[in-house]
This record gives structure tokens, sequence and C-alpha cells, in this order.
């Protein structure tokens, strides 16, 4: 029986560990939530002040109860933006002035369900 040099083993030994390696790399992590925005919605909502759907989630901030309204409905947030123009004047008188104006960002499968619940798709 003829025995291979010790090299000859490793350098076999070095190809197959880069195939392997090369191979898992490229294999990638399906786990991973979809980097692009294609699987993502934007919405938006106005509503009339003090008719908020978020008015009685608990959170200390706009986006801390936008996020926990949409728990309650099953949605996870992805994106958050308070787009409200600074020199709007809020008053005291529910359901007579505007609320704050916010885009969201969610999965796609949520937007029927958004569009019911108030908000409009804003188109990219």
């Amino acid at each position: 029986m003829k025995t291979r040099p010790f090299s000859y083993v490793l350098k076999i030994f070095s190809i197959l560990f880069l195939f392997a390696a090369f191979s898992f790399s490229c294999s990638g992590d399906n786990s991973k939530e979809p980097d692009s925005n294609t699987s993502l919605a934007k919405l938006k909502i106005t509503p009339k002040q003090c008719k908020e759907p978020w008015l009685h989630s608990e959170g200390n901030t706009l986006e801390n109860k936008v996020q926990n309204y949409l728990k309650t409905l099953n949605i996870k947030l992805k994106g958050f933006e308070n787009i409200t123009p600074k020199d709007v004047v809020m008053c005291e008188a529910c359901e007579i002035c505007s609320g704050p104006t916010i885009t969201i960002k969610v999965d796609k499968t949520h937007v029927d369900r958004l569009i019911k619940e108030g908000f409009s798709l804003v188109p990219n």
C-alpha cells in the first residue's frame, strides 16, 4: 500500500474546508427578515384630535403608543415617522382639530386591515 505525503493530505483537507466554507457562506440565513423594502408598505394617518386609534394605548412617546396599538392588532411596526407640521396648533376641543400626522411601515399583508382602521397607503 502506497502512503501519501502529509502535504498532499493537508492540501485535500484545505480544499474540502474551503469548499465547505464557501458553500455555507453562499447558502445564506433564511431566518433573517427581508432587507429590502419590497415586503413593506408605508401608510399614513391624520386622525381627528382625541380620536386617534392609539389614544388609550400605553407608551411614553407617540411612537411607543402607536407600536403598542399595532401589537393589539398583531402587527409589528417596522418604521415610524411623525410628520406633523411644526406650525399646527392643537386645541382642547375634541374632534375639531387634526391630530398628529404619522407614517408607519408594516408588512404588506396588513395593508387592508390598516386601511379599515383609517390609514391610507402612501405610494412609493
